[in-house]
């Protein structure tokens, strides 16, 4: 241990997470937090109840070495401890260990945003393998507490909530946060690496399953009513229930096309919507099919024949404009819902229509997309990613079941926009904020979409649990025009400069 002036004084509490850590490791860990300039009397070595005779004699001996204390992890002892301290902010460590320039970086933060109360970065492995994480995301926090190893929260924050809540035992950190989200407190993402993360951990002192009771509590203390299903170790599936089915105006742009599918000629819109009528477990949709003048009578016929009365048909009898087409749909439909499709789909998951509604429903979401798969498997889509003012696909031409780091393909959450091949929208935000913009009639139609929809407050997010088949070739040249770009460029150039909901992929 340095002999140096600690850095920081006592305005930084720092709790180490010992359950966390694999054995041997508590040293390492804690000496991380003195280097970085935290004084001994402000670290604490939290033990949860259950740790075996040896795993506490080494916290003991680790603590007697270094000055700082063990403690216990029950709520009253952690209440007491932010109750007696005069520290500015709580940094919790978790499974790792901090930089030596970690609290330099929180301590520069928080003083440069006041309005923060709470902060978390990114962070590398042993190897020194990037581990990104993105922008604050309440909706992935739920499926999965992608926080990392170091959380800083500010005492005054702290107090506000009340301090520690007994029942969250062993997933605190997940419980503080989302808390702090209820109440409208502001968190944010520190982009630069505070720690060094042991990812060989296992389902530590049964801290997924104390995971999910909290956010099943987290869900009820918000009105949400949602079933919780456990994936995994630390990945769950939220389930947001339907109290009633509205009604979803499926609108699909068509000219009847056919095309080779799995080596059998097929007409893309008509195995489209048989799809969508035969393969949905969802029961209140209408099918609005804007058809070219061109549509052969047969397809029509055919798709009559499928939808009975929950066809609407409508005529496009202009020259091709993909968002004037889709206007013309949505002035059609009546559904509340609007699920914006293209006609060369496939269902996969019966219970896609029920998945994205219930996403749209929850509070301050504006768009939904789902996990589109090319014809050999690989992925298409798993939301979009905007950078240096245009726009691509996140994972494109990943292999199906492969993933990032913090499960970004396995859990619902905010992305940058999602592609309007399979998009799902209220009829009103879509009206609100004008539809689709007649100045992009091809390209980046669906990129101005999302860009409106966020621009009102909501969010545009991504749901790997709806999937579909988009039978898009990925060689195809979607003949980009400059003009498309230089469009989107003047519109959103600014806003679309750097990518951080999908900062690995």
């Amino acid at each position: 241990m340095s002999d140096a002036q600690p850095a920081f004084g006592d305005r930084y509490d720092v709790w180490i997470d010992a359950a966390g850590l694999a054995g041997g490791e508590a040293r390492r860990a804690l000496d991380a937090v003195l280097a970085a300039g935290v004084a001994p009397v402000s670290v604490r070595l939290v033990a949860h109840d259950g740790i075996d005779e040896a795993a506490r004699s080494e916290l003991d001996d680790v603590a007697r070495a270094t000055g700082a204390s063990v403690t216990e992890a029950g709520a009253a002892v952690l209440d007491g401890l932010l109750a007696a301290s005069s520290a500015e902010a709580l940094v919790i460590v978790r499974a790792g260990r901090i930089t030596p320039d970690a609290i330099a970086k929180v301590d520069g933060f928080l003083a440069r945003y006041p309005e923060v109360q709470a902060v978390y970065g990114d962070s590398t492995t042993e190897s020194g393998a990037p581990l990104m994480r993105p922008l604050f995301s309440p909706l992935r926090l739920l499926g999965n507490d992608y926080l990392g190893p170091v959380v800083a929260i500010r005492m005054g924050a702290l107090r506000r909530l009340g301090g520690i809540r007994g029942e969250a035992r062993r997933a605190q950190v997940l419980d503080l946060v989302l808390r702090l989200d209820r109440a409208s407190e502001r968190i944010a993402l520190l982009p630069d690496i505070l720690a060094i993360e042991d990812l060989a951990h296992d389902d530590y002192a049964g801290t997924s399953e104390a995971q999910r009771r909290v956010v099943e509590h987290e869900l009820r203390a918000r009105g949400i009513s949602a079933d919780v299903d456990d994936v995994e170790p630390f990945l769950r599936r939220v389930r947001y229930a339907l109290d009633d089915e509205p009604l979803v105006s499926v609108v699909i742009p068509t000219r009847g096309s056919s095309a080779q599918i799995g080596g059998a000629e097929r007409v893309l819109v008509v195995e489209a919507v048989r799809g969508v009528v035969e393969g949905s477990s969802y029961g209140n949709i209408e099918v609005v099919v804007v058809a070219d003048a061109e549509t052969p009578r047969e397809v029509v016929d055919e798709l009559e024949r499928i939808c009975g009365d929950r066809l609407r048909l409508v005529l496009w009898d202009a020259p091709f404009n993909f968002s004037g087409k889709m206007n013309r749909g949505a002035a059609a439909a009546r559904g509340e819902f609007l699920m914006l499709l293209n006609d060369d789909v496939e269902i996969v998951t019966p219970d896609w229509l029920e998945t994205m509604v219930g996403l749209a429903r929850q509070p301050g979401v504006g768009i939904v997309g789902a996990q589109l798969y090319f014809e050999d498997s690989t992925l298409q889509h798993s939301g979009q990613v905007y950078t240096g003012g245009v726009a691509g696909h996140a994972a494109f031409g990943w292999e199906g079941g492969r993933d990032d780091s913090i499960k970004s393909l396995s859990v619902d959450h905010e992305v940058s926009g999602v592609t309007a091949a399979c998009a799902l929208v209220r009829r009103d935000v879509f009206l609100e904020v004008g539809g689709f913009s007649l100045a992009f009639p091809g390209n980046y139609n669906d990129v101005d979409l999302n860009m409106k929809i966020r621009a009102t407050g909501r969010s545009a997010v991504f749901t790997p649990w709806a999937r579909l088949y988009h039978f898009e070739s990925k060689t195809r040249d979607p003949k980009i025009l400059d003009t498309d770009i230089s469009t989107l460029q003047a519109r959103w150039g600014r806003r679309m400069q750097v990518e951080l909901y999908s900062r690995l992929l």
